[in-house]
């Protein structure tokens, strides 16, 4: 590997490790997350895609509940759904990116994890 730009000391190099580790816990908490609401919404999907599209449901939008059909809520909550979906996705890659330039790092400098 080529050498670093700048020489970083001992403190640095400690700080910049736990910054990249800190990022790397934060987005896997994300997709955590959003796997979670994923999960939610597949049980709503699942519990409403066979009611007729007349009756009513309620949903809840921003803290207030509101009450609209089961035609129109479907295709929302799918809508939904879709692009949490399309986020965990992104998330995933970064992730990778993320991890591979920890994992570069940590072979750059050669450090040595005695604990985790």
């Amino acid at each position: 590997m080529s050498q670093p730009k700048q020489q970083l000391n001992e403190n640095q190099i400690i700080e910049h490790y736990k910054d990249l580790k800190s990022q790397q816990q934060q987005i896997i908490g994300k997709i955590s997350e959003l796997e979670s609401d994923l999960g939610e919404y597949g049980l709503v999907i699942s519990a409403i895609q066979n009611l007729e599209p007349g009756r009513k449901c309620f949903r809840m939008i921003g803290g207030v509940l509101v009450e609209r059909t089961v035609g129109e809520v479907l295709p929302q909550i799918s809508q939904t759904r879709d692009g949490i979906k399309e986020v965990v996705k992104k998330l995933d890659a970064n992730l990778q990116i993320k991890t591979k330039e920890l994992n570069d790092f940590v072979a750059l400098y050669k450090i040595k994890i005695t604990s985790q």
